[in-house]
Formats: C-alpha cells, structure tokens, sequence
C-alpha cells in the first residue's frame, strides 16, 4: 500500500505544481491573451488534438479519484477498531490500543526501547512490536510473554471476537557494561 500513497502524493504535488504555475503564468502576464486564444483555436480547429486533449483530461480526473479514494479508505481502515459490545458499538482508536501495549512492556526489564505500529484491517488487529533489548535474558521466552501478554492485554480492550497478532522484531540487543562503562568513563574526565 505505501506505492500507493507516493504515487497518490506524487500524482497531488504534480496537479498543485501545475496549477500553480498556471496561475503564475495568468498572474505574471507571461502568456498573453491572444497567445492563449491561438492555442486553444488551434484545439477547436483540430479535431484530432481536442480528443487528444479530452482523453488526457479524462485520465489525469479519473487517476486523481481513484488515488483519493484508495486514500479516505486506507485512512480510515486505520484509524480506529469498531466492533459490537453488549451495549452497543464501540469504537477504539489506535492510539488506545497502542497505550494499552506501552504499558504492558513496561513491565518487562529486559526492553531498552519500544516502538509499535498498530495495523487495522476489519475487525483484525496487527501489533507490530520493533524492540531494542538489554542482552541478559532468554529472547525466545521473552518475546512469547510479551506476546502473550500484549494480546491478553488488547483482548480485554477489545473482546473475543477481534482477531489479535502480535509481531515481534529485535531490532538490537545491547549490553549493560557498556553502558556502564560509558558511565564510569564520563565520571572520571567530569572528576
């Protein structure tokens, strides 16, 4: 989905460039109005370039829906979970969702650093987890309850009838002496 959006955010920096431009061309008086006339008679004289320049027209419009569209509906996929509850619908926005897991990996000692991206589709939610751990610990135990507890966790907010993954990337393993040793290191050349 990310060719997509820069094609889309490509195909709207060119339709604002262009008319741009066009604006500063009229404002400017660099084309004048004569001149502006001779081309578009020359459009109306030549039947070849008014199709030309209709089916041009034609594609540049239906392009730049379909890209808008393509857009408002991945926009709003992944904005927020709605699924219904016992009292009614519900709606829960990623950035809760999000909290909800910050606040679970909060309580493991062994993460340096988290980061999570929240990928909705439907009623499927997706927890990316790009983590930063201290070297110490058994990593394949570690990430199984982070998981396990994330999901717990987003359930609970969620309910049963959401589909909940929860993906786990280390992107770094640091040690603690090193860290230390930065520490001591400072200490001395402040003393």
């Amino acid at each position: 989905m990310k060719i997509v959006n820069v094609f889309a955010q490509l195909f709207a920096i060119f339709s604002f460039l262009t008319l741009g431009s066009l604006f500063m061309i009229v404002a400017l008086h660099i084309l004048s109005v004569e001149d502006a006339v001779v081309r578009v008679r020359e459009l109306y004289d030549h039947p070849w370039r008014s199709v030309q320049t209709g089916f041009l027209g034609l594609f540049f419009i239906s392009t730049g829906l379909i890209f808008a569209k393509m857009l408002l509906k991945a926009g709003r996929q992944t904005e927020a979970v709605i699924f219904q509850s016992e009292i009614g619908p519900m709606i829960v926005s990623v950035n809760a969702i999000e909290d909800v897991v910050k606040k679970v990996l909060k309580h493991f000692h062994l993460i340096k650093e988290a980061r999570i991206k929240t990928v909705v589709h439907g009623k499927n939610v997706e927890l990316r987890l790009k983590l930063v751990l201290w070297s110490g610990g058994r990593v394949p135990e570690l990430l199984a309850e982070i998981q396990e507890k994330a999901k717990n966790r987003v359930r609970k907010l969620l309910g049963t009838e959401n589909q909940i993954e929860v993906n786990c990337d280390v992107q770094k393993i640091e040690d603690h002496e090193g860290d230390l040793q930065e520490l001591e290191d400072q200490n001395t050349y402040i003393a």
